[in-house]
């Protein structure tokens, strides 16, 4: 790890001191072999302000922090859940993928990231990394996901309960742009919400005007992009 990393790992260690909520893992569930339910508890997790579509960072002592889109939030009973894709070797996966009940951590958040949810449709587009976006979208709310292997996610959006969602194998980018387009032709009035990877973002963004298609409205944040970190 840089100099630089390391002095930024140690500021938020302090501060993370001052402004993190505790949090406990109090369940961890795997979902096929790239995907892990966590549920965090904790007096820290009460009376939070928490908007489908917000994110919360998880602090990782000497690494600083990674970024989760909850999938629901208890303010009454101070408890939280997120969805963890195991992509990897990096300190998210690996903390995600070692996570046990009991374990004790510190979180920030939730901050404003995407607004999903509430009663405008939107429409999610995505990847592994945006499943959790989905979910807290709405089960059945549309959503269009590019993955590496489509019959290994079909079994874990079953177990959540994610009906309306389009699979497209990574790489099939004019496939991926003619997704996206009919499944807003599907659902009239439905807000574009475009996030995971930065590229695909940016060509499915292309494709769609290139279509024809007003992106006016549509909202976007990338998650990651190779060799780069913490871009949300």
């Amino acid at each position: 790890m840089s100099t630089i990393h390391t002095a930024k790992a140690f500021v938020k260690g302090v501060i993370g001191r001052l402004v993190f909520r505790d949090a406990t893992v109090t369940r961890a569930e795997a979902l096929g072999p790239h995907f892990r339910r966590l549920v965090l508890g904790g007096p820290g997790l009460g009376g939070a302000t928490w908007s489908p579509g917000d994110k919360l960072q998880v602090f990782l002592p000497g690494v600083g922090t990674r970024a989760y889109t909850p999938v629901r939030w208890d303010a009454a009973a101070g408890e939280t859940e997120l969805l963890a894709y195991l992509h990897g070797e990096g300190p998210g996966a690996r903390w995600a993928r070692d996570a046990r009940p009991g374990e004790q951590l510190q979180v920030f958040g939730p901050r404003s990231s995407l607004v999903v949810g509430g009663p405008e449709p939107r429409l999610v587009f995505g990847d592994e990394t945006s499943v959790g976006l989905a979910l807290a979208n709405g089960a059945n709310r549309p959503a269009v996901l590019e993955v590496g292997d489509p019959r290994e996610m079909q079994p874990v959006l079953e177990a959540l309960g994610l009906s309306v969602v389009t699979l497209v194998e990574r790489g099939a980018h004019e496939r991926l742009v003619e997704a996206v387009a009919r499944a807003l032709s599907a659902h009239p009035g439905a807000q574009l919400v475009l996030s995971g990877r930065a590229a695909a973002i940016q060509a499915v963004r292309q494709g769609l005007r290139a279509r024809g298609v007003d992106l006016g409205g549509a909202r976007a944040k990338a998650y990651w992009a190779p060799g780069k970190v913490g871009l949300d």
